[in-house]
């Protein structure tokens, strides 16, 4: 059995962090769980065994404390004993205020957080040993050196997040005053994936959201989130998760549920809320 929750941060946080997240698993056998790309990257912590993951078709552990950087395809996960973890979920471009790297450079890896910064590092390692792990966490996040943010791509994650991925980006760059392929390059840079594979993420995003309100009913659903019919929603999915809308929801894979189910939550201009 999986459980799951939320803890939303604190007010200074919020301009970067997203939501904080524990969860638990007590080591009884689970089907591999599909997790699939969300747009946001997330720093991972391990009291426990970590999890292993499945990359070209061999499972491997994953490490202690790492940052999971964007996935752009469904990832499977398994634990392999009693699981502890502590999620820290970023906006879009809130890892690129901790991390000097490219975020591009860090996309579909998971990165020890050693290997990025050993200060930070540190603080994370006596985090996992608190009695107050969310204050301590929230402790090391405030007082880590924090990195000049890009306005203009923030703002262009602000505009396609409340656009819910429907976005004109050769229009949108015009009215930031930037070139098209300079918004790409500097979007990559920060967010860890083009804004064109972002605004499709975003979109998908809202389909779980809108089948909670229709009782799945498909075709109302993929013109809701704009999509041209039903079959462009279902290639869609199976582009970004490996499956159909249909089979997704119907896997016995917890893990995915509430990953999936958490997408809803996005950019720090809408209202955060506590699982």
């Amino acid at each position: 059995m999986i459980r799951y929750r939320e803890i939303q941060p604190s007010a200074p946080l919020q301009p970067f962090v997203n939501t904080f997240w524990i969860l638990e698993h007590n080591g009884e056998d689970i089907a591999p769980q599909r997790v699939v790309p969300d747009g946001r990257s997330e720093l991972i912590l391990n009291w426990c065994q970590p999890f292993e993951a499945l990359k070209d078709g061999r499972w491997s552990g994953q490490p202690r404390c790492f940052l999971a950087g964007q996935i752009d395809g469904p990832l499977l996960l398994r634990p392999e004993g009693p699981a502890k973890i502590l999620g820290i979920g970023f906006h879009p471009h809130g890892a690129a205020s901790l991390f000097p790297q490219p975020m591009r450079e860090l996309s579909g890896r998971f990165t020890p957080v050693e290997d990025l910064s050993l200060g930070l590092a540190c603080d994370l390692e006596r985090v996992l040993e608190s009695p107050d792990p969310i204050g301590a966490v929230e402790a090391a996040l405030l007082t880590a050196k924090r990195l000049p943010g890009d306005v203009l791509v923030a703002e262009a994650i602000r505009r396609i997040v409340r656009a819910r991925g429907v976005s004109d980006l050769a229009a949108m760059s015009r009215d930031l005053g930037i070139g098209i392929r300079q918004l790409e390059r500097r979007f990559h840079d920060v967010v860890g994936m083009p804004p064109k594979l972002f605004c499709r993420i975003e979109r998908f995003n809202t389909v779980f959201r809108v089948l909670g309100q229709r009782s799945h009913k498909w075709v109302e659903t993929a013109i809701d989130c704009g999509y041209y019919d039903q079959a462009h929603l279902i290639r869609d999915c199976k582009s970004i998760t490996g499956t159909t809308p249909s089979a997704l929801l119907s896997e016995d894979a917890d893990l995915a549920r509430h990953f999936y189910q958490r997408s809803s939550l996005s950019h720090s201009s809408n209202t955060l809320r506590r699982v």
